[in-house]
């Protein structure tokens, strides 16, 4: 049902390596209540010049801005719709083991995705090798929704009743209509990401140029269609290059 909804997925390949917690939210908030508070900022303060020497980095910084809203919007989305889920009268009307784990995955899952939704980065760690687990944090967080959904979603496999009874609530509360704009805003990320890497190669100086000489071409041949990648799927192979993870860094 749900196309590859992540830009970061390549990402989770390395989540063996992700050796830190999320930072937890430092005010104290009962876990009873779940509720994402209605105009909380979600987006990550912007660098100071003097933490970005460069354009790359602006670059990097600018475009991880975005993709940490990005993140947060589909924390957000997705954490409402399984409140609504669980609080659906459908979900009372089995009384099974079975459909009381139904119940249990989706409490788990409104906690996590508070906490991932209200970490902050530190200031201090603020740089890429840092971003990259932070993201891939908040990344993984959304897979147990992804997954929770995509099984209860399949064509091929055939349901309990007690999932049937998820499925039919996921789809009320507006699961499908949350796939679809996440198919559009993925799209439009990758979209501005192009966007933006063609105002940095604008002002690339001369010796700038020599020195990202490999991204130079491969713009080129971008632009004059030699690579057969439409924006989009340029836009997610920029985003893999900009961010890829060196582990011997």
């Amino acid at each position: 049902m749900f196309k590859k909804l992540s830009l970061l997925a390549f990402a989770l390949l390395l989540v063996i390596q992700f050796t830190t917690c999320l930072p937890r939210p430092t005010s104290s908030e009962s876990e009873e209540d779940n509720t994402i508070p209605h105009g909380t900022s979600t987006v990550t303060p912007s660098l100071g010049e003097n933490a970005v020497p460069n354009g790359r980095k602006r670059l990097e910084a600018s475009i991880y801005k975005n993709f940490e809203n990005f993140l947060n919007f589909r924390l957000e989305r997705t954490n409402k719709i399984a409140q609504d889920v669980l609080a659906d009268p459908s979900m009372n009307s089995i009384a099974s083991p079975a459909m009381e784990e139904e119940k249990n995955v989706l409490r788990k899952y409104v906690k996590d995705s508070k906490e991932a939704l209200l970490a902050v980065l530190p200031a201090d760690k603020n740089d890429q090798h840092n971003r990259f687990f932070f993201a891939i944090g908040k990344d993984f967080v959304l897979e147990n929704f992804n997954s929770f959904n995509r099984r209860r979603a399949s064509k091929t496999e055939q349901l309990t009743p007690e999932q049937q009874v998820s499925w039919n609530a996921l789809k009320k509360h507006g699961v499908l209509e949350y796939s679809e704009e996440m198919d559009k805003r993925t799209n439009d990320f990758a979209k501005q990401i192009v966007d933006d890497f063609d105002d940095y190669m604008k002002a690339l100086s001369t010796v700038e140029k020599e020195k990202e000489k490999e991204m130079v071409d491969v713009w080129d041949a971008y632009k004059k269609n030699e690579i057969g990648l439409d924006k989009v799927e340029f836009g997610q192979n920029l985003f893999g290059a900009l961010f890829k993870y060196d582990s011997k860094a």
